[in-house]
């Protein structure tokens, strides 16, 4: 996966409001001058007592309570949402505009969209897999690059259902600590969408669906779209 620009991590913590993310979290501050201070929202630690102090012209927080933890607007929605860095560079750039306007943004609205429910049909998850492939292609420069060094048209991503596997799927699944993520990682891993490590078993790869007449997922099939292979040397045929 490419890496995230420098520039655009910096971005992000200078122009999102480390006071409306966490007042987003339904935290109250209060206080003047170059510090606010409110309940700390962070999991740990039940906090009676006003511990989280906030820095807005430095975009920084820091819990003197049982925390013990500090940083800037990424490390909280890290911390908050138990993410990864990635993940939680991916919730604020989404959600950025919002968090720079007068009115704090709700916590809910942090959260990616759910894949899929532990309770739905193989076809309806293969198909809901397949969608997140599909729109992850038109908004992939690396693989509208790979398209063109290979002298096709990005038109063929609409008209064939193409998708691209770049490692985010898994942004969209509740953690596997909790059951539904469990159920649904198991249920990805049974129809071979997920290796037994947990990793996609597709990754870097443009993915070309086989439909049915109906639409029904029957096969994922993938290619690398690495210069260096010509084809991905643990391709998987997968099927629902």
């Amino acid at each position: 996966m490419a890496r995230i620009p420098e520039a655009e991590i910096e971005r992000i913590k200078r122009e999102v409001s480390i006071v409306r993310l966490v007042e987003a979290r339904g935290v109250k501050l209060s206080g003047s001058g170059d510090n606010l201070m409110g309940l700390c929202p962070l999991p740990g630690h039940d906090d009676k007592t006003p511990s989280l102090v906030i820095s807005p012209n430095k975009g920084l927080w820091h819990c003197l309570g049982a925390c013990q933890a500090g940083g800037d607007v990424i490390e909280f929605v890290r911390r908050a949402e138990g993410v990864s860095f990635r993940l939680a560079v991916e919730m604020l750039r989404k959600s950025s505009a919002t968090l720079v306007a007068e009115q704090p943004l709700p916590a809910t609205r942090a959260k990616l969209d759910a894949l899929a429910s532990s309770s739905e049909a193989d076809s309806v998850v293969m198909r809901r897999v397949l969608d997140h492939y599909h729109r992850t292609a038109k908004e992939s420069p690396e693989l509208l690059a790979y398209l063109e060094s290979r002298g096709l048209s990005a038109d063929l991503i609409d008209a064939f259902h193409l998708g691209f596997a770049n490692r985010t799927l898994g942004y969209r699944l509740a953690a596997k600590v909790v059951h539904e993520g469990a159920v649904i990682r198991a249920q990805l891993t049974r129809l071979g969408i997920l290796r037994e490590s947990g990793h996609e078993h597709l990754t870097g790869s443009l993915v070309v669906p086989v439909l049915g007449e109906d639409g029904e997922v029957l096969e994922l099939y993938g290619r690398k779209t690495t210069s260096c292979e010509s084809l991905p040397k643990k391709t998987s045929r997968l099927s629902s």
